[in-house]
């Protein structure tokens, strides 16, 4: 299987190309981004975006999309939904145009085209957009909290992470998918719901999102 991985640089991006790079039935990875990996491995080969476009066309199987910002980070309103609505948009429509049948995206929990959160909506409209390209496997990733080692600080990240890891064992039943996920339970995640190209548009919240980084694909 050949897969093209968007956001790589991130912190589950980068966990993610990992995974793919380790699991013997990925041949062949494209990695698209404004900046270069600079990691070199033989089953790499990584495309530079040139003013948020391919540089070059990709012919691949699945589409892993890890893209992902803050309005602090981006600068603006209209620089965070560029590169969390309209970059992923885009790029799912240039791959299912050669070809490419799945695609996974991590979206977040919460995401809703009409909700009254900025954040939230862009997610949700992010997500509306992507299931009207009809790949024949999509999977969308809706985390809770994200934890792990990130190189740069978000002070409201640390917070969160504070309070959810003092209330995560309260959160049972209902509440579940409200507790914090790893960013490497993502990772596996991602790369699993791909090589499991399981029909149609499927959802994972974070509970079950973990239970799909768990599961044993042969």
């Amino acid at each position: 299987m050949i897969v093209a991985i968007a956001g790589a640089t991130g912190l589950t991006g980068n966990l993610c190309l990992f995974e793919l790079i380790q699991n013997e039935q990925i041949s062949k990875i494209y990695t698209i981004g404004r900046n270069q990996t600079n990691f070199l491995h033989q089953k790499l080969k990584e495309v530079v975006l040139q003013n948020n476009k391919l540089s070059e066309p990709i012919k691949a199987d699945a589409f892993v999309c890890c893209l992902g910002t803050t309005i602090k980070k981006a600068g603006s309103k209209d620089a965070f939904k560029a590169i969390d609505m309209e970059l992923p948009i885009y790029l799912a429509n240039e791959l299912k145009k050669n070809g490419c049948d799945i695609a996974a995206v991590i979206s977040a929990m919460g995401a809703n085209a009409s909700s009254r959160i900025f954040y939230n909506q862009v997610k949700g409209q992010m997500e509306e957009a992507i299931k009207q390209i009809n790949f024949n496997s999509l999977s969308i990733l809706r985390p809770s909290l994200i934890t792990g080692k990130r190189s740069e600080k978000r002070l409201g990240e640390t917070i969160g992470k504070i309070i959810m890891f003092a209330i995560n064992p309260l959160l049972i039943g209902s509440l579940k998918n409200y507790k914090s996920i790893s960013a490497l339970n993502i990772a596996k995640g991602l790369v699993n719901s791909v090589i499991s190209k399981k029909a149609g548009t499927t959802i994972y919240l974070s509970d079950e999102v973990k239970k799909l980084a768990k599961m044993v694909l042969n």
